[in-house]
């Protein structure tokens, strides 16, 4: 057992300096190609934030249970604990008319999701359909953003501070990059070893341990971001993020290998998800807010998706 906990602490440790070092460098090396600084934030930032998530897939491509509930578990427990503990630590002003295109994604998303599964699997064929899919929505953020003048006015002082030269910056990211890959690799089998340990199941060790540990970006990034009253970054991390995980790492995910989907998942886990994201976009388009009484509504919902899959044992399967 003490190794499995030294796997899972240096795994999360690495996840968490890797991503934040592919960040700042992939960040720093748009900026000096002149994409548009506003860009730079919504996507960079969100795909660094799911790195963790895409490598561990990658990783865990021979028990493919731990990608699907590293992708769904993941997509809860943002919502649930990353912006409902960032909305406690710091009332967000989320306005529905800046994001309505990121948001609406973002519900189509894990509804496309929800339905596909339908299936019982998703395969190489539908990894590639979300790929193209996540095309398309790049497309459309560059289109829609890069004349965004107060988008760019947003992001321009944090992304400016980044002085260091081309050289570090891409030494930044391939450190980060070899962070990720060896933090999954230690996260997944410490694990796999915990959950032969606990005697649970692959889907269950996804959802929970490595979905909180491949989501410590998205939560350290909101918490951050709370704390500075810098509330347009730490939703759009979120919703950033939850994006990418599905049509980005889900993808990945299934070209390499079939994910096949549990009765547990389609019945409970995918609708679960479904419903954080139904009420978050509910929330942002009637109060254009989050405040600390939806901050604590997200994490009460989180701890009762936790105390219900405790209750009912046959739900991690």
């Amino acid at each position: 057992m003490f190794w499995i906990i030294v796997c899972l602490i240096a795994g999360t440790l690495m996840l968490y300096f890797g991503s934040e070092w592919l960040v700042r460098g992939a960040k720093g090396l748009a900026l000096r190609l002149g994409v548009a600084p506003f860009v730079i934030g919504l996507t960079v930032l969100a795909f660094g934030s799911s790195a963790p998530e895409c490598i561990t897939s990658i990783v865990s491509s021979d028990t493919p249970d731990i990608i699907i509930g590293n992708v769904v578990g993941s997509n809860i427990a943002n919502i649930g604990l990353a912006i409902g503990l960032a909305a406690i630590v710091g009332p967000m002003a989320a306005k529905y008319k800046d994001m309505r295109m990121e948001i609406c994604v973002m519900l189509l998303a894990e509804a496309g999701l929800c339905l596909i599964s339908i299936l019982g699997y998703i395969g190489w064929f539908e990894g590639i359909i979300m790929m193209l899919l996540l095309f398309v929505f790049l497309f459309l953020v560059f289109k829609n953003k890069s004349s965004d003048k107060e988008g760019q006015e947003a992001y321009v002082e944090e992304v400016t501070e980044d002085t260091l030269s081309s050289p570090i910056l891409v030494a930044l990211v391939i450190i980060g990059l070899v962070l990720l890959y060896f933090g999954a690799k230690y996260f997944i089998a410490g694990a796999k070893d915990l959950a032969v340990e606990m005697g649970v199941s692959d889907m269950l060790i996804g959802l929970i341990v490595v979905a909180i540990g491949t989501s410590l970006p998205e939560i350290c990034i909101s918490l951050i971001a709370a704390r500075r009253g810098e509330a347009d970054l730490a939703v759009a991390n979120i919703v950033g993020s939850n994006i990418f995980n599905i049509l980005f790492v889900l993808s990945v995910g299934s070209i390499l290998v079939d994910i096949p989907i549990s009765d547990s998942m389609l019945t409970f886990h995918l609708p679960f998800m479904l419903i954080f994201a139904v009420v978050m976009f509910l929330i942002v388009k009637f109060t254009n807010k989050i405040d600390r009484k939806t901050g604590v509504l997200f994490v009460g919902m989180y701890a009762v998706y936790i105390a219900i899959m405790g209750m009912f044992p046959s739900l991690m399967i």
